[in-house]
């Protein structure tokens, strides 16, 4: 018995030592491209995002991106993209103009006037994207993906899951700490009746 509450305070531990590394990678990620828009801002520069996310909504990219997987993209110049690298971008063809794509660069090219320009393709695709991508619509190199991330996201923006992930654990928890203050006003009155005796 006493073993397996080692084992479970072992296993908690180390699952709140990741939630709180996950958590504050984050929110060092939002700092910084926070910092960095606001300071682009400053100088009158536009620039795409330092980091950002995208759930996989195609299976364009299987087996070595599913569909749910959350890519985490970071902002990448000319000089970090090389070929094999996945890159998320904004597609130009004509159904699905404006969405980020997120392809790997199975060619590399320069424009007319010397920008350099990225032939994509889905790995799970059987021919090239039809439109090359000029460095300037690159939103950024993938590097890093979360597997079935969207799941969680498709479930918590679903009325029962936002119940059972936000108002069911906020509901708990407030009752919890009406509980202790109730315990508690309740332990004092019998400290104060055992005083009276």
């Amino acid at each position: 018995m006493r073993r397996v509450k080692l084992v479970g305070r072992l296993f908690s531990s180390m699952f709140l030592c990741s939630l709180l590394m996950i958590l504050a990678s984050i929110a060092l990620m939002v700092v910084l491209t926070v910092g960095d828009q606001l300071l682009a801002k400053k100088d009158h520069i536009e620039k795409n995002p330092l980091f950002s996310a995208y759930v996989i909504i195609s299976p364009s990219m299987v087996p070595n991106i599913n569909v749910y997987d959350a890519v985490v993209t970071i902002r990448a110049s000319e000089d970090n993209i090389q070929m094999y690298d996945i890159i998320t971008f904004l597609s130009k063809e004509i159904e699905t103009h404006g969405v980020p794509i997120t392809h790997r660069v199975v060619g590399l090219l320069k424009t007319d006037v010397g920008e350099s320009a990225y032939r994509t393709k889905g790995d799970n695709n059987n021919k090239e994207d039809n439109a090359i991508i000029l460095q300037s619509e690159v939103i950024g190199k993938v590097f890093c993906r979360i597997p079935m991330l969207g799941y969680v996201r498709t479930f918590v923006t679903s009325k029962i899951g936002f119940l059972l992930s936000v108002v069911l654990p906020l509901t708990v928890s407030f009752m919890f700490q009406i509980w202790k203050i109730l315990n508690r006003n309740k332990n004092k009155k019998l400290e104060e009746e055992v005083e009276i005796i």
